[in-house]
């Protein structure tokens, strides 16, 4: 039965490829970053297939959990796949990782490894699925909180890498949050203008990460260097400034008790600060908000 298939598949040109099969192939090629592979069929005579570049159709559901459909096209030549899975069968994210089968989504680009089940149409019993478009990686993220959406547990993170943007990132039960090294707290600790370190599943595609760790960053007291004067203020101590040191806009609490000063350390008005100055702010830090014990613009002389 299988000479005889395999002679119709021989019929269909440069479409289908026959030959040995390496096993192992599809799991252990590294992902090609440059995008998608290009379409290869391969049948060996002993019915292991290599598929890559085959589009989804139909994806998993409630009356199909475990089955897949695809289709490969050449020259207007339309093939369609039924894949099937199991536990056994091992999916793979675009850059590597580990996936599972309700990531994969009708328009996916997939390849596909197994062999063909007996008396059938063009039916695979997958070992390894590889999902092209679903672009997830284990990923550390640090950056600062711009907002809390407390009733899905989630937050929006400026990126200290600026090509990143800024990320969505979703939190659930099993997601660890500690403050500082050690303690450990809760979402509910977490507020607009933190510093964090995130530890998760990054979706490059919809910008988002699922977190499994959230520290969140303090500082203890210390000099912070280099940094802009963005908005100041007319009004006595006490009051607040915004500096930004490097990707970051940090709050500097300004009390009473505050030393002001220009460059030799001399004491100077507030009032004299001008925006695009370099401060120098000496003080404890929560998150992105600064109280100071030393403020100096180190423009003023």
């Amino acid at each position: 039965m299988f000479t005889q298939r395999n002679i119709f598949y021989g019929s269909l040109g440069a479409l289908m490829f026959t030959g040995l099969l390496v096993a192992g192939a599809l799991a252990q090629t590294p992902p090609d970053m440059r995008g998608v592979p290009p379409l290869l069929i391969n049948i060996d005579s002993l019915g292991r297939v290599l598929v890559r570049g085959a589009i989804v159709t139909a994806a998993a559901s409630s009356s199909a959990p475990n089955t897949l459909t695809a289709t490969t096209n050449l020259n207007s030549m339309n093939f369609t796949w039924i894949v099937q899975t199991d536990g056994s069968t091992e999916f793979i994210r675009q850059q590597g990782s580990h996936g599972n089968i309700a990531e994969i989504a009708v328009g996916h680009i997939i390849s596909f490894e197994g062999t063909l089940v007996a008396g059938s149409q063009l039916t695979v019993k997958a070992r390894v699925v590889r999902d092209w478009s679903v672009r997830k990686v284990e990923s550390n993220q640090f950056g600062q909180v711009l907002s809390v959406n407390s009733a899905v547990k989630s937050f929006v993170l400026k990126a200290d890498e600026r090509e990143r943007g800024n990320i969505t990132v979703f939190t659930s039960d099993a997601t660890k949050f500690m403050k500082g090294e050690k303690a450990t707290t809760t979402f509910a600790a977490l507020k607009a203008g933190d510093l964090v370190q995130i530890h998760g599943v990054w979706d490059r595609n919809a910008n988002t990460i699922q977190a499994s760790l959230v520290k969140i960053r303090t500082e203890p007291r210390r000099v912070f260097e280099g940094g802009i004067l963005k908005t100041t203020s007319i009004s006595a101590p006490p009051t607040s400034i915004v500096v930004t040191f490097g990707r970051f806009d940090y709050t500097v609490n300004i009390d009473t008790d505050t030393a002001v000063l220009n460059q030799n350390w001399a004491p100077v008005p507030l009032a004299s600060f001008r925006v695009g100055d370099q401060i120098r702010v000496y003080g404890a830090a929560d998150g992105t908000i600064i109280d100071a014990s030393v403020v100096r613009d180190m423009n003023l002389r």
